[in-house]
């Protein structure tokens, strides 16, 4: 029995471009305007506070509570965005959906919070055909990276399921540092 894990932003949501815009939009109403290229350069594999504290790791010494700000707003706006759903890549789900019916293990990793990305699951009908769900806001918290965190909670769950790497497939988000953490433990990746 395969595992494939599947990244939820960027992979079987398009919610990448929905995230950068509410970083841009929250740094422009704290008066430090930038690019929505420019944040969604940091937005993959981290969550909203970690993408701010690298669009400001500059400002941060100066204002420590900058990217606090700006990611508690860009929060508050990409939850107002996400209530009634997101666009969704449907090649992505119709595979999910292929791998469920397989009796594939379906696991899908999030660097949203689980408040936004379980009622989005339930609209594409895809919260039953999950072995679990990984979200950036799950215990246990420190201090690695949350895509790490998630990784790490990820390998423990499927090594307690008899699930080694090698059977492991992964979808991540185009980008080095997706790409390069889900390897650590998955035996493929494919990076979209």
């Amino acid at each position: 029995m395969p595992a494939l894990i599947v990244a939820f932003d960027g992979v079987l949501a398009d919610t990448l471009l929905l995230r950068a815009h509410v970083l841009a939009d929250a740094a422009a109403a704290e008066f430090q305007p930038r690019s929505m290229a420019a944040a969604l350069a940091v937005l993959p594999g981290r969550t909203l506070l970690e993408a701010a504290l690298a669009l400001f790791a500059d400002e941060t010494e100066r204002d420590p509570t900058l990217p606090e700000l700006v990611a508690l707003r860009a929060q508050r706006g990409y939850r107002q965005l996400v209530t009634h759903g997101v666009p969704v890549h449907p090649a992505v789900v119709d595979e999910v959906e292929a791998a469920g019916r397989r009796g594939d293990r379906v696991v899908v990793r999030a660097d949203s919070e689980r408040r936004d990305v379980e009622p989005l699951l339930a609209l594409l009908g895809l919260d039953h055909t999950l072995a679990f769900l990984r979200c950036s806001d799950d215990r246990p918290h420190g201090a690695a990276a949350s895509l790490v965190r998630s990784w790490q909670a990820i390998d423990g769950r499927l090594n307690g399921l008899r699930q080694p790497p090698s059977e492991r497939v992964a979808w991540e988000p185009h980008g080095v540092t997706t790409t390069a953490v889900a390897g650590e433990f998955a035996a493929r990746v494919r990076a979209f």
